[in-house]
């Protein structure tokens, strides 16, 4: 196994685990994946409403922090039921970026028009949010 990259200080957040283990694994798995981890710089709040709890995710350039709080403010924020937030995991990379024109694609595209997912920020900071789309999937 590689080196421990993902930390999880919010142990007390069940999903925060599930999601360490999911990005240790996927980055152990797909080195090609690495790069873009290591060029992923910024603090993520991943707020989970069926759970009332919030998530944040700090990226320093090769190593991520999971934190239950946190004093910076985040780049992006998700908001969505946790069952929504792990489907995140299912959207293809094709030619580096996030496919949308495919079952998984599409059924993001249709959670954000109807307002299931929020990303706020996800235009002043969408060079971060296609990083760690890329990072988080396991496609």
């Amino acid at each position: 196994m590689a080196e421990n990259i993902v930390i999880n200080n919010a142990e007390e957040i069940p999903f925060s685990s599930i999601l360490a283990s999911l990005l240790q694994e996927n980055l152990d798995a797909k080195p090609h994946k690495k790069k873009v981890f290591d060029n992923l710089i910024g603090v993520v709040a991943i707020e989970i409403a069926d759970l009332e709890q919030t998530l944040y995710l700090n990226f320093l350039g090769g190593q991520l922090v999971l934190e239950k709080s946190i004093e910076k403010k985040p780049h992006l924020t998700v908001k969505a039921e946790s069952e929504i937030i792990m489907g995140l995991n299912f959207i293809n990379i094709k030619f580096g970026l996030p496919y949308y024109f495919d079952k998984a694609g599409r059924t993001v595209i249709k959670q954000l028009l109807s307002g299931e997912i929020k990303i706020l920020g996800m235009f002043r900071h969408l060079s971060m949010l296609t990083k760690l789309t890329k990072v988080l999937s396991v496609m």
